[in-house]
């Protein structure tokens, strides 16, 4: 395991971590990639087995800290929710996941030069390996750049980005410069347009654990709506959804009829979200993570929490609000920890391998990277950005029918009832006058400052872009996404306390538009072996500073 922009050592520290037979790569070993079979097992080692979920899911505002629950903090987490540039070691730190991408675009150019070798891609088979070859290394470079970089600006093609990697490492410790963000896209959309014609699901046993053709088109719509361009988003979307989408979505109802098991393992519910038949379920990923006890049925973690004011005012019962009901009106009610002030959805399953016979090992789960459910939220934005509401509202229905109970699924979603929804609640943070960040209280509709143009605060375009935005942050609740679109929308986030009553207090940070905090920095290492870091402010503000940046 030697791939590591930069830094070649990186057998070495690797050497110390999560080496098993449960989720291991396979050696580099060029030899092999010589036949169609061993490309294919090859490939298996293309996927990550790490995940970004924990530092970015507390980064974002699906989190408060709560006063009451000190002894729930870590040094990870206090790194995370901080918008500090993490330091500490742990399985879910941006190091790891940085290594763990880089590892996978290794593998992917392995075996496209495998591929070569044999002549190219002259079969079906070898052409969908070549496909999933180019659609791993496009993901895992698409994850690098809305990661360590900032989020794509039309505007700004000077915007460094990360160093996009074609091909394997030839050399001991080769030096790599970093492309703009303009380049990495560029590169992203060359890899997809060669991939998608030729995806494939023929050689694979479980088709939903690799790039198959739905999951395949899912990335290359999200990947089209980040690089604003709504028309090929539609386009790559209606290749998942068909013409009957709701065969495409979660049935969360059966979720709710489910009974209780162990709180860790939240078995049976969270198995069933990953369940590989379900429709719903596009590409499933495994990961050497904890995040389900973060942010599930057990007590770690919740120093930070999602907690009761979040839950009723911004995700869970905020969404409920549009019918008129409450957090217990959804097909499946969040489960909620008065002791601890968290409401939890069991999405994620703690599966946990022991090394020894003394309880020592490791903590995976497995989470979903694509859905059906979130192609179809995806699809409801490019249509909104393009102005068709009638569009973008038959998507919004369907979604919001499917996430209600029974009783509340008469409801419709159109673009008049939106706008008067959402110009009746205030901006969050807001006083009553309508100054920004005069109050410590939030709704789930927030100033949005996207780099691209739109239609002014309180039109339809903005209601509708508040609504679908609203309806994808729970969607992907405790999975880490949220914070894509904060990234994306330009949205200003606070770090504030809440008290022993569950109510917020004060702000003690504030993410602003252009914080530099918003590019996760490149890790220290491979800083220290020479690769250009992203930008930081010279000092950090002091508490007196940050109250009086706040009440201007």
């Amino acid at each position: 395991m030697k791939k590591y922009i930069g830094l070649s050592i990186i057998a070495l520290s690797m050497g110390l971590v999560s080496c098993s037979d449960f989720l291991d790569k396979l050696p580099d070993n060029r030899t092999e990639a010589n036949t169609e079979e061993k490309i294919q097992k090859l490939l298996v080692a293309a996927y990550p087995t790490h995940d970004h979920m924990a530092f970015t899911e507390y980064a974002s505002d699906n989190v408060d800290e709560i006063l009451s629950n000190a002894s729930y903090k870590t040094r990870f987490t206090d790194e995370c929710y901080g918008w500090v540039d993490i330091t500490e070691s742990n399985n879910q730190d941006p190091r790891r996941y940085w290594m763990d991408l880089y590892q996978c675009i290794e593998t992917a150019n392995l075996a496209l030069e495998g591929i070569e070798g044999m002549g190219g891609a002259t079969t079906q088979t070898l052409r969908e390996l070549q496909a999933e070859a180019l659609l791993c290394r496009a993901y895992a470079h698409f994850m690098l750049v809305n990661l360590f970089a900032f989020h794509y600006d039309a505007n700004d093609p000077n915007a460094k980005g990360i160093s996009y990697v074609t091909e394997s490492e030839k050399e001991l410790n080769p030096k790599y410069q970093r492309e703009t963000v303009h380049e990495n896209y560029k590169h992203i959309e060359e890899d997809l347009e060669i991939a998608l014609p030729n995806v494939g699901d023929s050689y694979y046993e479980v088709p939903k654990y690799h790039f198959n053709r739905n999951a395949a088109y899912a990335f290359a719509t999200r990947f089209y709506l980040y690089y604003e361009k709504y028309d090929k988003a539609i386009e790559c979307a209606n290749k998942v959804l068909g013409t009957n989408p709701s065969t495409m979505l979660r049935d969360w109802e059966v979720l709710a009829t489910m009974p209780d098991g162990v709180t860790y393992q939240q078995d049976p519910t969270a198995l069933h979200v990953i369940e590989p038949t379900l429709n719903c379920n596009l590409l499933l990923l495994t990961s050497y993570s904890s995040q389900p006890l973060y942010f599930g049925g057990w007590s770690t973690g919740k120093g930070y929490s999602h907690n009761s004011y979040i839950g009723t005012n911004e995700t869970v019962g905020a969404i409920a609000k549009y019918w008129g009901g409450n957090y217990s009106t959804l097909a499946f009610p969040p489960k909620r920890y008065t002791s601890r002030n968290y409401w939890s959805q069991w999405r994620l399953p703690f599966l946990f391998e022991y090394t020894d016979n003394l309880g020592n090992g490791y903590s995976h789960t497995v989470y979903n990277a694509f859905t059906g459910d979130e192609v179809l939220l995806d699809r409801a934005e490019a249509y909104i950005m393009l102005k068709n509401y009638d569009k973008a509202s038959e998507d919004m229905t369907l979604w919001m029918r499917n996430v209600a109970k029974p009783a509340y699924r008469g409801l419709v979603v159109n673009a008049e009832r939106v706008q008067a929804f959402m110009n009746s609640m205030a901006y969050a943070y807001d006083d009553k006058d309508g100054t920004p960040k005069a109050s410590v209280e939030s709704t789930m509709k927030k100033h949005l400052n996207p780099k691209f143009a739109i239609d002014e605060e309180g039109s339809v375009q903005e209601s509708m872009i508040q609504l679908v935005l609203a309806m994808r942050r729970y969607e992907t609740l405790h999975e880490g996404k949220r914070w894509f679109d904060i990234k994306r929308w330009g949205i200003e986030i606070p770090r504030r306390t809440i008290n022993a009553s569950g109510l917020p207090v004060e702000f003690t940070d504030w993410l602003t538009v252009n914080d530099l905090r918003r590019a996760i920095q490149i890790p220290q290492d491979v800083i220290s072996a020479g690769y250009e870091p992203n930008p930081r402010e010279e000092s950090t503000p002091s508490e007196s500073e940050i109250d009086t940046y706040i009440r201007e």
